[in-house]
């Protein structure tokens, strides 16, 4: 538990990260972080137990990089299929879509170095396929990517990503693991 709670390593000190090892981006609160719209964190320990020295990691809250206190009106996805998007729950008059997607397209260069991303699964921001949304008259009208994750795979799209809930399946994790290290090493074992 220790060396989940220890200060991450982050890209922007040099020396720091062991270029031998691939560098993984993770969504802040499956480290323990409290960076949620209440105040909490998600960690997972299982993420922290598998990697454990295998790989060098940096959190990312896109919620929080944004602007967004903590705690904060939790948000949502709102709208039709192909335009969704991100507004407080309580008053849609909060749209941060454009805040959002602006920031993964920021995160993209920075992000060309590392070998994966483990993302936390239905949220708004992060969660890869999973995340409901609604249609304007407020009804559950399907599912999708959060339009952080969504910009990040558009992007990126040979970038290992997986979220917390695929990562407890030992299979899935298993290919996860391997297409990390696979492009770590493609790299020259950078990144």
């Amino acid at each position: 538990m220790l060396a989940v709670l220890s200060p991450i390593i982050a890209t922007s000190v040099p020396g720091i990260c062991d270029a031998s090892r691939p560098l993984l981006a993770i969504s802040s609160c499956l480290l323990g972080r409290p960076v949620r719209y209440d105040g909490a964190h998600k960690l997972d320990a299982l993420v922290a137990e598998v990697l454990g020295n295998q790989v060098d990691w940096f959190a990312i809250c896109p919620e929080v990089e944004i602007g967004l206190g903590v705690p904060r009106p939790p948000i949502h996805l709102v709208g039709e299929a192909d335009q969704l998007r991100a507004v407080r729950v309580a008053d849609a008059g909060l749209d941060v879509s454009s805040r959002l997607r602006g920031f993964a397209r920021q995160q993209v260069e920075q992000l060309t170095g590392v070998s994966g991303y483990i993302f936390k699964s239905r949220s708004p921001s992060c969660g890869l396929d999973d995340v409901t949304w609604t249609d304007s008259s407020g009804r559950s009208a399907g599912v999708a990517s959060g339009l952080y994750a969504a910009v990040i795979r558009e992007r990126l799209p040979a970038l290992p990503v997986i979220d917390e809930r695929a990562f407890r399946d030992v299979e899935t994790r298993e290919r996860f693991l391997r297409a990390v290290f696979a492009l770590h090493e493609q790299r020259g074992g950078r990144g």
